[in-house]
């Protein structure tokens, strides 16, 4: 088994199962403008779109035979521990780096005595081994078209996550992948993926 290109295969099965089913309908519907039209389709947060893909997520890594109920990989949604202690990046004290994070948190990163900005993070997705870095395998970022949030902060996150690891500030996951869940009314409401990552730098999108 490949395992790289089942784990490509397994998330755009997901994808394709979600923009399939009625989660289109009921998840991906544009904000609502009048609360008390009780007509009116309301929006779902990026949380509850998040969870419903892992759920395809996870089912289709099951039929693939890479996860089961006493294995060691799992999906996990929003897992914010890190061996020991909580899940955060490093990244090296450059200009770009500070200004991508200050304006995503709304706070003054400082850099610490290494030289690096550390930042706690909380990935929506990722397919792993817990309390170990050996089976990191996908971490995913999922963010609603309407929402207005830097979309410099997620790439930054999968491509610090996707750099290989060398130390104990790395996670060394093996891709990373970037999900728009299009949720206006001008275009067609779908998750789409956006971008990939490996070795920590963007890839030309997987065909399936």
């Amino acid at each position: 088994m490949n395992i790289d290109c089942t784990i490509w295969q397994c998330l755009d099965k997901a994808v394709k199962r979600f923009n399939e089913s009625d989660d289109v309908g009921t998840l991906l519907c544009p904000r609502c403008e009048n609360p008390k039209n009780k007509t009116e389709k309301s929006a779902a947060g990026e949380r509850a779109i998040t969870y419903r893909l892992a759920f395809y997520l996870e089912s289709e890594l099951r039929g693939a035979g890479l996860i089961n109920d006493v294995g060691p990989l799992v999906v996990d949604c929003e897992y914010n521990r890190h061996l020991a202690r909580g899940k955060s990046l490093a990244a090296e004290a450059e200009e770009r780096i500070k200004k991508i994070v200050n304006e995503a948190r709304e706070r003054e990163l400082k850099a610490d005595d290494d030289g690096y900005y550390v930042f706690s993070v909380a990935p929506d997705i990722v397919v792993h081994q817990r309390r170990t870095d050996i089976n990191n395998l996908l971490v995913v970022e999922i963010k609603k078209e309407s929402n207005t949030e830097s979309e410099e902060y997620d790439s930054l996150k999968l491509e610090l996550f996707t750099k290989p690891k060398h130390d104990n500030r790395g996670y060394g996951y093996k891709f990373g992948a970037k999900i728009v869940a299009e949720d206006e009314e001008t275009v067609r409401r779908e998750l789409k993926i956006v971008m990939q990552y490996k070795n920590g730098e963007r890839t030309d999108l997987i065909e399936t």
